[in-house]
């Protein structure tokens, strides 16, 4: 596996440097408006949640990779809890018509989101082989590892400013993130080391991480994109919400 992650590696460097973590560090911007995103971020949010829940835990484990994969999928799994608390403190628990709810979450400007959160689901749901659900699992967690650091940074500044404990967007959220899968074991980052995989699993593993890096760079980067463009205080307005078209 140290192929893999030192492959991982390398694409989370590139990731630090995306024009998301340069929106997120631009201290110019009000920190409320650096966090636009966060509501139009809800449908990733709220599917991790089935994510690990769904489509990563087995139950009961029949072999220690499993055993690894349940145990981070009951921490990982509960983080939708704290989005919708941080979005209540920021004042998005407002009544909007559930069809503009629909229309937004589910517009244009959101489709890389709902794609990112619906491509991990069809990249686990039916694999066999677990080491490569471990593969996605540790691109994941290498992608979290740098954006909740730069999130923090900005919820940070918006606790100076409001005197509320942000949890998904500050620090607590962050701590929570290693790096790497969350399992109740000593030196996890050297068992996955020495894991050994066939030419075709390393292949396979490749192939994964590129193409969870790449999901979470387009995600994440539409989220910049709908920060510049939608004020903080009024991402549901009507003028604000740009339909999917009828031929989609």
């Amino acid at each position: 596996m140290k192929e893999v992650l030192a492959l991982i590696k390398k694409k989370k460097q590139e990731y630090s440097k995306t024009p998301f973590m340069e929106f997120m560090r631009d201290k110019s911007i009000d920190p409320k408006q650096r966090l636009a995103w966060a509501p139009a971020f809800a449908t990733f949010a709220m599917s991790f949640k089935d994510f690990n829940r769904v489509v990563l835990r087995r139950e009961p484990a029949t072999n220690k990779i499993q055993e690894m994969i349940n145990q981070h999928t009951y921490e990982d799994g509960r983080h939708w809890l704290w989005f919708i608390q941080d979005l209540k403190l920021m004042g998005y628990d407002y009544s909007i018509n559930f069809t503009d709810t629909l229309k937004f979450l589910w517009s244009e400007e959101t489709l890389h989101v709902r794609t990112l959160a619906n491509n991990l689901i069809a990249m686990c749901t039916f694999e066999e082989d677990i080491l490569m659900k471990l593969v996605v699992i540790e691109s994941i967690e290498a992608t979290g590892s740098v954006a909740l650091y730069e999130i923090a940074q900005v919820g940070n500044e918006l606790q100076q400013v409001t005197n509320q404990n942000y949890v998904y967007f500050g620090e607590s959220h962050y701590a929570k993130e290693t790096g790497h899968i969350q399992a109740q074991m000593d030196n996890v980052e050297n068992f996955i080391k020495d894991i050994e995989l066939t030419e075709a699993q390393r292949e396979k593993a490749f192939v994964l991480v590129e193409k969870v890096f790449a999901d979470f760079t387009a995600a994440t980067n539409e989220m910049a994109e709908f920060a510049k463009k939608h004020p903080y205080d009024r991402p549901f307005t009507a003028g604000n919400i740009k339909p999917l078209t009828m031929s989609a």
